[in-house]
């Protein structure tokens, strides 16, 4: 057997050898690199076209908090779950229990806004507010009473109420205000996430 022979038949039995270490019915999931590649397009957003996502997302996110609002007092999972899926940060309250210094200015004053509404009884809407650096955009939603806690003790409900940092639920008729979901969305991270085809769509509407 010459050398040449050896050489060739031992590159045949690695080659052979490392064909059956792999496996072939597993494939590269290249999900996350689409997504990443897709966060990284560089995009033209209008700011009719910020608000508009803004609105579509925060509506998402609220309804679905809604859904099951007691479980969601009590659990972090949906809560956390969003907040991750859209990089929002959202809080819940009462308009004074959500006033801070650090929102600055103009978000405190649509929290008076509100405030101001539910002491007069006024109808209360859903709000986009952008930061004073303009950096965020605010989404905020009115909680209406209705029967979210339908079968529970008053007890729980209060308990609930406390939880959620809302308005004192004793009392309460049905429609009546007794809090806010607030979204903080990232103007960066409504950038990287849109969809610029969704965007057309949604400045057509």
């Amino acid at each position: 057997m010459n050398k040449s022979f050896n050489i060739n038949y031992l590159l045949i039995t690695s080659i052979c050898l490392l064909l059956t270490s792999c496996d072939f019915s597993k494939r590269i999931d290249t999900t996350a690199a689409v997504k990443e590649l897709h966060e990284r397009e560089v995009k033209r957003i209008t700011p009719a076209q910020f608000t508009a996502q803004v609105d579509e997302w925060g509506k998402v996110i609220v309804d679905s908090l809604n859904k099951n609002f007691g479980k969601n007092l009590e659990n972090n999972v949906l809560i956390d779950s969003l907040s991750n899926k859209y990089r929002v940060e959202i809080s819940l309250g009462s308009p004074l229990k959500l006033k801070n210094p650090a929102l600055g200015e103009k978000i405190n004053q649509i929290l008076d806004a509100y405030q101001y509404n539910a002491e007069r009884h006024l109808e209360q809407i859903d709000n986009i507010q952008k930061s004073d650096d303009e950096k965020f955009f605010y989404y905020t939603a009115p909680i209406l009473f209705k029967n979210q806690f339908e079968g529970l003790k008053k007890a729980k409900i209060e308990e609930l109420g406390k939880i959620g940092k809302l308005d004192s639920l004793t009392s309460r008729k049905k429609g009546d205000f007794i809090g806010l979901w607030m979204i903080k969305f990232s103007k960066k991270e409504v950038v990287r996430l849109a969809d610029p085809k969704h965007l057309k769509s949604l400045s057509e509407k």
